[in-house]
């Protein structure tokens, strides 16, 4: 009797580390050609031929947060930093690339930040946003089983204030999801970059969306010691 309990202990602790791949809304297609950053993708090949990153680094994918990270690497230093963000695109874009811009590094780690799919011409629900998130996350985990994936909340934009329970929802979706997931954590970035309950703006540049030094120094705070502990 004793052995069964424990059995059924260990079978309900593993359910609840389970993620669920379950769709949360309709199904939906991108309303945008997904090779539109073929672009971008050349610019990283030209980079690995330059020089090839070693396997088992940090690959950060995602939006412009990313891209315009130009100190990325001097700022999380020693980590082994692979900046693959590339502007304007979506979940479904960094799924479509994937092969080139996460898998051909092997990385250890990977860190998801992209928040355009909520703002584009046709814009996706909060439950979308999640699905595409789970979507990407789940090929991850099948093609680098061994690899850690950091999911960073949307951050909060002056410019994008007005669709700010829109945003909040997707990060509960999105946290939902990865408690459920052992390897995997979310990384809540909006606490720093708030002043009196908005965001702050200071910490962003003219147009109100990308962020200064100053945005991405807070940042770095948050990031390093999250990520230093899986190195």
């Amino acid at each position: 009797m004793k052995k069964f309990i424990i059995i059924g202990f260990i079978a309900l602790i593993s359910a609840c580390h389970k993620p669920n791949y379950n769709a949360l809304d309709a199904a939906w297609t991108p309303d945008y050609d997904l090779n539109r950053s073929q672009h971008s993708i050349a610019e990283f090949e030209k980079q690995d031929q330059e020089k090839m990153p070693l396997e088992g680094g940090i690959v950060f994918v995602g939006s412009s947060t990313f891209t315009m990270w130009k100190n990325v690497k001097q700022d999380l230093a020693p980590l082994p930093i692979i900046n693959r963000g590339f502007g304007g695109n979506t979940l479904p874009e960094v799924l479509h690339y994937a092969d080139q811009t996460i898998f051909k590094y092997k990385p250890k780690t990977v860190v998801i930040y992209s928040e355009n799919d909520m703002f584009g011409a046709k814009a996706k629900s909060p439950e979308q946003v999640r699905d595409a998130y789970v979507a990407l996350t789940k090929v991850i985990h099948e093609k680098a089983p061994n690899a850690y994936i950091y999911g960073v909340s949307l951050k909060p934009s002056p410019s994008r204030w007005n669709k700010k329970a829109d945003v909040e929802k997707a990060n509960q979706l999105i946290q939902n999801f990865i408690k459920k997931d052992k390897r995997h954590t979310y990384i809540d970035i909006v606490p720093v970059m708030l002043k009196g309950g908005r965001p702050d703006p200071g910490i962003f540049l003219k147009d109100s969306l990308h962020m200064n030094q100053e945005g991405y120094r807070r940042w770095t705070e948050v990031l390093k010691p999250v990520l230093s502990k899986k190195v």
